[in-house]
């Protein structure tokens, strides 16, 4: 099932949904793992400039898919206007983040 189509599910009721084909032998989340430990040092570090890395990396995806996730799955098609808006946000929010390697915002404070 792709990340698309679980999104789809998480709106639907229980009664409607697939069950999630449970597999005990899971292998390890690698990526996840390595990006947690990114994130900490990342705020342990203080990089402004890494959080516009990770809004990309959340939002290229979305565009591709059509469907976002705040706080609820979005999707393109049912909620044009709200899923632009957040996308818009995401890419917003990632130059600025990027544009604290170049300019330094303290000195406006």
């Amino acid at each position: 099932m792709s990340k698309s189509e679980r999104l789809r599910n998480l709106g639907k009721s229980t009664s409607e949904r697939k069950p999630l084909k449970s597999n005990t032998n899971n292998p390890t989340k690698w990526r996840s793992i390595i990006a947690l430990i990114i994130m900490y040092l990342v705020v342990f570090m203080n990089w402004e400039w890494a959080w516009g890395i990770l809004f990309l990396i959340w939002v290229i995806p979305d565009l591709f898919s059509g469907i976002t996730y705040f706080i609820e799955p979005i999707s393109k098609r049912e909620n044009p206007t709200l899923y632009w808006c957040i996308v818009i946000t995401w890419i917003a929010f990632s130059i600025y983040s990027l544009s604290t390697l170049f300019i330094d915002y303290q000195q406006y404070y």
